[in-house]
């Protein structure tokens, strides 16, 4: 069924409280087609949060090693590179650091290096592949070790080219692969060898042309080629994800004109370990097997292109000690805390905003070793089980008047957390670009410019009754405006097509929304206050939960969202669709790091 807008129900609750009226108990129409309890507790592995309250790695095992310190890292768009950054970038960010991931060709990625304006990369291929570069900048520069090896270089075909298994085997044979060999960037270590001393080692250099590419055209053009069975022979090396999706034979080197296979190493600009000690030591033991890497290559891989980041939150929990074992806080255990050996019962309403918090709570909390069971729920029995101690939290409680029946009826058997978001407000919104429209008052005399009408939701809800019997008549625009009954997807629709076009259009709306995230709108002023007060939105508990729980009773009192932050989180779990809002929230979270900073800090 439809979702039914929240705030219209609130809306009729605080009119209906400020008339003296009881209010009205609401049953909330389910976003998802099945209420119950839906257990979606991954622990995500102790990273020893806890201390002794000062949130420094030092200090007994905080998390925040960086305090928001900036990192850059480089990267060669090849598979392993790609992946072994992000996952750095990611394990950094969850340690305090702010940190930016800049792609390059080799050649300019060892300049940035050596100039500084880069502070490490995790993919130079040595002894061998980048020699040339260790040579020119290798002063300049600190070898953090090899956390991989040993590599290969080859050239690969398809295994269904029968009799061509080696490099001797190509001699002769250009006509078949059309006299090319499909290469990777011209810059790259690899391409250099392959012109300079392979071809010419096996006489093949007067007979085979070397195609300059990049390494995403080489995989297309033999995703290509492997789809017709036609010959191919392309620039590979191992470990690569595509000897998983494709049969290929790694064309033999009898004469090691590759030369012996190189390690994977970390690179870093002069100085940085002395700047950065405690991540020179997490570089200088980091280590992959090609189980580990070829798994995230292959998760990037499929993910696609712009949610490497993504993939990487996901791969992390299925290996949940992984971020503690490769990034281990000095001075801690890494232990999950005490308190989070009890599984939370979290209990959420079907509207925007709760989605948001209830997962970004569930998110930052699984990777502090928490295990939470998040249950759907309507309003009343939220209250019940809180009152009675079988829900532990709810992050969605309207007060002091869409819920004040409820809080009053159980106060005495609840804990109020505090405020996190304030304060809501029901309202009117036009386009930005709808000009002269500013306020309620601005509507009066303008229905032509919005064809009479007011897009409404749906109908019967506080919201609507609020606007129609209220609010229109008290501006004199009951007689000059139409309210069309609808839904809260219907109205979204028609102001997503109004908006498309340039058209002015005039919705029903309230904050937060993350419509006010996605479309640039104007909120119109109450200069008389029709609407009413809006409410403020808190954390409420059972009443044994802060003895239970008494850190995170600290974060969750000084937990605070803008409207800023949570329309665009809302936006964001909007964008990913049903079912992948802990997606959406990782990706949120890689754009805001200091949020999660904030709300475990202390």
């Amino acid at each position: 069924g439809t979702q039914v807008s929240p705030l219209g129900r609130r809306a009729a609750a605080r009119a209906r409280a400020a008339g003296g009226l009881k209010i009205w108990s609401y049953r909330p129409r389910p976003q998802i087609a099945v209420i119950g309890v839906v257990v979606l507790a991954l622990v995500a592995g102790g990273m020893g949060v806890f201390g002794s309250g000062s949130g420094s790695a030092t200090a007994g095992g905080g998390t925040d090693v960086g305090k928001g310190k900036k990192i850059t890292l480089g990267y060669i768009p090849w598979d392993e590179g790609v992946a072994s950054t992000f996952l750095w970038k990611e394990i950094l960010e969850q340690r305090g650091y702010q940190v930016e991931a800049r792609q390059f060709d080799a050649g300019p990625l060892y300049t940035s290096l050596a100039q500084g304006s880069v502070d490490f990369e995790t993919d130079s291929w040595l002894p061998t592949t980048h020699a040339q570069y260790w040579k020119k900048y290798g002063k300049q520069l600190e070898d953090l070790g090899s956390w991989y090896g040993p590599t290969s270089l080859e050239l690969s075909v398809p295994a269904y080219m029968k009799d061509i298994d080696s490099l001797d085997d190509l001699k002769g044979k250009a006509a078949e692969f059309g006299g090319k060999i499909t290469g990777i960037e011209s810059s790259a270590g690899e391409m250099g060898l392959l012109k300079s001393k392979v071809l010419k080692e096996y006489g093949l250099d007067k007979e085979y042309k070397v195609v300059d590419s990049s390494t995403p055209a080489m995989l297309a053009e033999l995703k290509r080629a492997y789809s017709k069975k036609e010959p191919v022979v392309v620039t590979l090396w191992s470990p690569h994800w595509a000897y998983s999706d494709y049969q290929l034979k790694k064309l033999k080197d009898p004469k090691g004109a590759w030369g012996a296979g190189d390690g994977v190493h970390t690179l870093a600009r002069k100085g940085f370990t002395a700047d950065n000690p405690v991540v020179g030591s997490w570089l200088k033991n980091f280590k992959l097997g090609e189980k580990q890497l070829t798994g995230l290559e292959s998760a990037i891989n499929k993910a696609g292109k712009g949610r490497q980041q993504d993939a990487v939150r996901t791969w992390l929990k299925s290996d949940p000690g992984l971020v503690d074992k490769l990034a281990p806080v000095p001075g801690g255990s890494g232990a999950k805390p005490a308190e989070a050996g009890r599984a939370l019962n979290v209990a959420w309403f079907p509207w925007d905003e709760d989605i948001a918090v209830t997962h970004l709570w569930k998110t930052v909390l699984e990777r502090r070793g928490y295990k939470l069971n998040l249950k759907q729920m309507d309003v009343g029995p939220v209250y019940t089980g809180l009152a009675g101690g079988d829900i532990d939290l709810n992050f969605d409680a309207w007060l002091p008047y869409a819920q004040k029946n409820y809080w009053d009826k159980s106060k005495d058997r609840l804990k109020d957390l505090g405020t996190w978001y304030q304060p809501t407000s029901l309202e009117i919104a036009v386009p930005s670009y709808v000009k002269d429209v500013k306020s309620l008052a601005d509507l009066k005399g303008k229905s032509s410019l919005f064809g009479g009408k007011i897009i409404g939701i749906e109908p019967g809800t506080g919201e609507m009754d609020l606007l129609k019997k209220k609010v229109l008549p008290g501006y004199g625009l009951d007689k000059e405006y139409k309210v069309v009954d609808g839904s809260t997807p219907a109205m979204l629709a028609e102001l997503k097509r109004a908006y498309a076009k340039k058209q002015p259009v005039a919705v029903v709306l309230w904050s937060p929304h993350w419509a006010y995230s996605r479309y640039d709108l104007t909120k119109l002023a109450d200069g008389k206050k029709l609407f009413g007060v809006g409410n403020t939105v808190r954390t409420i508990s059972s009443l044994k939960f802060p003895e239970q729980y008494p850190q995170l009773t600290k974060w969750i009192k000084n937990f605070r969202m803008s409207e800023a932050e949570l329309g665009s989180l809302e936006s964001e779990i909007n964008q990913h669709g049903q079912g992948h809002e802990d997606q959406a929230v990782d990706a949120w979270l890689g754009q805001h790091p200091d949020v999660e900073r904030r709300m475990t800090a202390a």
